[in-house]
């Protein structure tokens, strides 16, 4: 077993595994590690509940983990209610993902270093964004924030180089920009906003 899926299946004693290879608490509750180095599109099985910590990440540059994910594109069902901190930590090729309708918070660094991320629209209950969530995501031109959002951490969109606009609904522009970092501030624009 590679050392990046020990840190998630010491406390479980049972796992099933998905037609993609994925990895699942043997309830299904859980998805731990997604496949690797198989499939460009990954449909996460319906009714997990919790995505774990580092199940998408790739190779890290301290060489901690084995093979980097060639996923590209994920779908979460909205049967998602929590992510864990760095759960798609370093998924490099991933350039589109459609979140769970469920989730209420995107946690600390979740999304770091998904370099080829290209827009994130953030589901309508998710209240609070964590530090460093999409930092160095350098691909995402385009951010979908719902009225929901009450708290932004610091450097959530610190070091995306290609970003555009963060689109907020009509009537919250302030609200956000008070949030937001002087750099990331700079790119909100009021849109009506479908999710």
């Amino acid at each position: 077993m590679e050392e990046r899926e020990i840190q998630h299946f010491e406390q479980f004693s049972d796992t099933i595994q998905d037609e993609y290879g994925g990895i699942y608490s043997a309830d299904g509750v859980w998805l731990l590690l997604a496949p690797i180095g198989k499939f460009k599109t990954y449909k996460i099985k319906d009714g997990t509940q919790i995505i774990a910590q580092h199940s998408f990440c790739g190779k890290g540059y301290d060489e901690i983990y084995f093979d980097p994910s060639d996923i590209v594109e994920v779908e979460m069902p909205n049967s998602v209610v929590y992510l864990e901190e760095w759960a798609f930590e370093q998924c490099q090729d991933l350039k589109r993902i459609r979140l769970s309708q469920s989730i209420r918070k995107i946690p600390y660094y979740c999304f770091w270093r998904c370099l080829s991320l290209e827009s994130i629209v953030v589901p309508k209950l998710v209240s609070i964004i964590e530090e460093g969530a999409f930092m160095w995501c350098k691909s995402l031109r385009s951010v979908y924030l719902p009225k929901s959002i009450c708290e932004i951490g610091e450097g959530a969109f610190k070091s995306c180089e290609s970003l555009e606009k963060i689109i907020v609904p009509h009537g919250t522009k302030d609200r956000f920009i008070a949030m937001l970092d002087e750099e990331s501030a700079k790119f909100v624009i009021e849109e009506d906003i479908i999710n």
